[in-house]
């Protein structure tokens, strides 16, 4: 089995989580990290020892020793990143987006798409047990026809003005993981949709969006995100769910951030299937990944750039178009500066900033 050397650009809380699941695994040797904190050093040093910490992305992409790199700095970094990873023949694993505007994911896409390497991005819910046995029961016949998907993600979450501004709105951001798992489950493109979202605490942009359509087969959807639920409730909760509905039957996940539960209610099955959440299942995909890398097949659990192109800009459409509805203000700017010294003090809770402990 080879050891594959990785270099990760940008040690920020995705490019931590890279970090911690390397170091578990025997097939992967971290042999370079570009973080420009320097004050931070110290703390990277003593998790990544045998690690060459440097300032400068060039010292890690131009490496000839590096297979592989993991993009996870802002996403207005990641365009030239990859360039210049696909000029030196490296294997890339990009934070998703793949860029900062749909333009210049769809340039990413042409340049890993016709070079003779394995690009993959983390969109962590493709790497979910829960989401592979929705598809399955699916594809099963289980449920008849598919008729209707809906997908929910509502926590507190990440709030307005804390680090979004490089990837967009909440529903870009983070929502951009639901328009992909939905276009997974049904393999179709999205076809018709309508959004609406609303502006809470009067911030510019909106933070809580509903779509619903149709897709190319006609599949009905809906997509529910937000990080507005609850952000100053004395103890803070969520509602995630991922539901098919069927000409026979369903099939629904729900998950704590701990446990997820998948209920199938089929023609012939009824089964509840408990098992850990896997968070976000970056130890599965760097898995795939070197299985692909060593065999040369690129495994079909690996995303794609241009799946997570095309689900970045179906996010971008949704967003666009609830500005052209009715998009009402609800909160005020008072508030916001409340959830901020909050969220400053939280020990425990949704979406913690990098200096506290994670949910």
């Amino acid at each position: 089995m080879k050891i594959l050397k990785v270099g990760i650009v940008g040690l920020g809380r995705m490019g931590g989580f890279f970090l911690n699941e390397f170091l578990k695994s025997e097939r992967w040797h971290v042999s370079a990290i570009c973080e420009p904190d320097t004050s931070r050093h110290a703390e990277i040093a003593s998790r990544a020892p045998e690690a060459k910490l440097v300032t400068d992305e060039d010292d890690v992409l131009n490496d000839p020793d590096i297979d592989v790199v993991v993009l996870s700095a802002l996403a207005d970094t990641r365009l030239r990143q990859i360039e210049k990873a696909v000029a030196n023949g490296k294997h890339i694993i990009s934070e998703k987006p793949i860029a900062d505007t749909p333009e210049n994911e769809w340039k990413a896409v042409s340049l890993v798409e016709g070079a003779p390497i394995i690009a993959t991005v983390n969109l962590y819910l493709r790497n979910s047990w829960y989401l592979q046995e929705l598809i399955s029961t699916a594809e099963s016949g289980e449920l008849g026809d598919l008729a209707v998907v809906r997908l929910c993600h509502n926590t507190p979450g990440l709030s307005p003005g804390e680090g979004h501004e490089a990837e967009g709105p909440a529903f870009h951001d983070c929502g951009m993981h639901y328009c992909d798992a939905a276009h997974a489950i049904v393999g179709s493109k999205f076809k018709t949709y309508h959004a609406q979202a609303v502006r809470f605490w009067a911030y510019k942009d909106p933070w809580w969006l509903e779509a619903h359509g149709t897709f190319e087969n006609g599949v009905a959807f809906d997509i529910t995100q937000g990080h507005v639920y609850g952000q100053l409730s004395a103890v803070q909760t969520h509602n995630s769910y991922m539901e098919l509905i069927g000409t026979k039957g369903i099939a629904r996940m729900s998950h704590d951030f701990k446990t997820a539960v998948v209920e199938v209610h089929g023609v012939t099955r009824t089964e509840r299937i408990e098992r850990p959440y896997g968070g976000k299942n970056i130890g599965t995909l760097i898995e795939h990944m070197a299985e692909s890398i060593e065999s040369g097949v690129r495994s079909r659990h690996l995303p794609t750039f241009r799946e997570a192109a095309e689900a970045s800009e179906f996010a971008w459409k949704c967003l666009a178009n609830a500005r052209e509805n009715d998009l009402p203000v609800r909160g005020t700017a008072e508030e916001l500066e409340q959830i901020h010294h909050r969220r400053a003090t939280m020990t425990d809770g949704y979406g913690l900033l990098r200096k506290q402990t994670t949910h």
